[in-house]
């Protein structure tokens, strides 16, 4: 018995050392000499690879070591794609026949480097000729013994695998004219993928200033319309789920965009964080609340345009720069993507929102317009009341780089604000004509004099032009001199304004 033991140790032991000597003594120079060239041709791309492996356990694979393919020819200086390895796991019965069959492709660290031109093909679109059907792929067409014997691929048949896998990819997007998108860290997994039948996959990436985003569902493609289709698919995205359906198509040139995202109700926070990653909403404004949200991506990618329509339903705003309140209303941006232009200059939308029981936060705005509106002097409370609003609503249009502001209007217990005019999106500037009525209760303390009288109203309140202009982060604000003589107030009033506010607006 223990002899029997003793030889089937030793049995396995030697079955174990070939497992792990005998591929150091398998000439892999074949696949190279034969496999490589053959690629190449094909891809008239060219590619290198340091070393070829062949190992079989824990499973027959072959491994390719520094995996470099180069752009197209015209773009000799730059690298197309670079892996740190690539695998190709066997079925175990062909390769004791001495045929290749892949079972699963994995790829370890690629990088891919994407470089759009302005009529939005890219540095793929040279290969997309080449390609021959999926199916014919897969199965070896019979030939003529002649035909073998000049076929290198009939040597050591490769089929395509069903199963898919990137570990710790990049993507990195350069299009001309624009800041370079990098995606870092992407894990893909394709299950039984196929052309005749849709096919599970799996995504995951990060995106700076973003939790990790993930991608999943199902995809079926086309060859024929080098179309791509999405089916139950869901976005995870700052750890909000959204349902994401549509199609690119015309993938082998200049991709083209169908994708919807679309849910009547979701938390408003993930939302601007999103935006504010995005660049398109203020980086210390935070959001809590139901929000519906419409989202599509179409067109050509030498111009996709992303659409977006949200409807706030009671959302709280906290603003550290703008204000603190409970927002309803809604809100299009259009935002076209081609050409060189900034994102502040293309951008397009409209809205009409209107903020409830809050707080103006822009302090220092705030203390000038007490200053130019007579209140200095008031209680404590009463200054509190005075940057607290019952409603503030706003009412714009955004086009050409500008926000231009058709209404503003606040009430409070100390003041009413009408106003209208424009801000400027990239580095925000305002300039904003307003009127500020006064209270009843402030409009007393003015007192008697003749020349108040020209600035009031019907019912005997305070009227005060302003100008607003200059940066949002120090705006200056002064009387509208402009509107006073259209009031009537005559040159001589005109020149008296200084010494008459400095009256209205001096400590009681």
């Amino acid at each position: 018995m223990k002899k029997l033991i003793g030889i089937g140790g030793a049995i396995l032991f030697c079955l174990v050392a070939a497992l792990l000597i005998v591929p150091h003594f398998i000439d892999l120079g074949i696949f190279k000499r034969t496999y490589l060239p053959f690629v190449e041709e094909i891809l008239r791309r060219r590619l290198d690879v340091d070393e070829v492996r062949l190992s079989l356990i824990p499973t027959p694979s072959i491994r390719l070591s520094n995996l470099k393919v180069s752009n197209s020819p015209a773009l000799p200086d730059n690298t197309f794609f670079t892996a740190q390895q690539l695998q190709l796991r066997l079925k175990l019965w062909p390769l004791i026949r001495g045929r290749f069959e892949v079972s699963e492709f994995v790829l370890d660290r690629p990088v891919i480097s994407l470089l759009k031109e302005a009529d939005g093909t890219f540095n793929y679109t040279d290969l997309a000729g080449i390609a021959v059907p999926l199916d014919k792929r897969r199965e070896s067409p019979k030939k003529t013994r002649a035909a073998k014997a000049r076929d290198p691929t009939t040597t050591i048949p490769l089929l395509i695998p069903n199963r898919i896998r990137v570990k710790d990819g990049q993507l990195i997007l350069q299009t001309k004219g624009q800041k370079t998108v990098k995606l870092h860290g992407i894990d893909l997994s394709l299950q039984e993928f196929s052309a005749d039948h849709p096919f599970s996959y799996q995504v995951s990436f990060d995106y700076p200033g973003l939790k990790r985003i993930s991608l999943e569902g199902s995809l079926s493609y086309q060859e024929e319309q080098a179309t791509l289709r999405l089916k139950d698919n869901r976005l995870k995205v700052q750890d909000l789920l959204l349902p994401l359906d549509g199609s690119v198509s015309n993938l082998a040139t200049a991709p083209h965009f169908n994708l919807r995202v679309a849910s009547e109700r979701v938390e408003a926070k993930p939302i601007f964080e999103v935006l504010s990653a995005l660049g398109l909403a203020p980086a210390d404004t935070e959001a809590a609340g139901p929000m519906g949200l419409r989202i599509s991506i179409t067109g050509p990618s030498n111009n996709t345009v992303t659409q977006m329509r949200s409807q706030f339903q009671g959302v709280r705003i906290y603003g550290k720069r703008t204000l603190n309140g409970n927002l309803s209303g809604e809100l299009f941006i259009k935002l076209p993507l081609g050409g060189n232009a900034p994102v502040t200059r293309v951008l397009q939308g409209e809205g009409k929102l209107i903020a409830r029981d809050g707080e103006l936060t822009h302090v220092g705005l705030i203390q000038k317009m007490q200053r130019a509106t007579g209140f200095i002097g008031l209680s404590q409370n009463e200054r509190r009341q005075a940057t607290t609003f019952k409603t503030l609503q706003a009412e714009f249009t955004v086009a050409e780089g500008f926000a231009y502001l058709k209404q503003i209007y606040l009430v409070n217990p100390q003041m009413e604000v009408n106003g209208s005019g424009t801000m400027t999106l990239e580095r925000p500037k305002l300039n904003l004509a307003i009127e500020t009525t006064l209270s009843a209760q402030v409009s007393a303390r003015v007192g008697t004099a003749k020349a108040a009288t020209f600035f009031k109203n019907g019912r005997g309140l305070i009227v005060v032009p302003l100008i607003v202009t200059g940066p949002i982060e120090d705006p200056s604000v002064e009387l509208d001199s402009a509107k006073l003589v259209q009031r009537g107030t005559g040159p001589a009033l005109e020149k008296g304004v200084g010494s008459l506010f400095k009256q209205l607006f001096r400590k009681r």
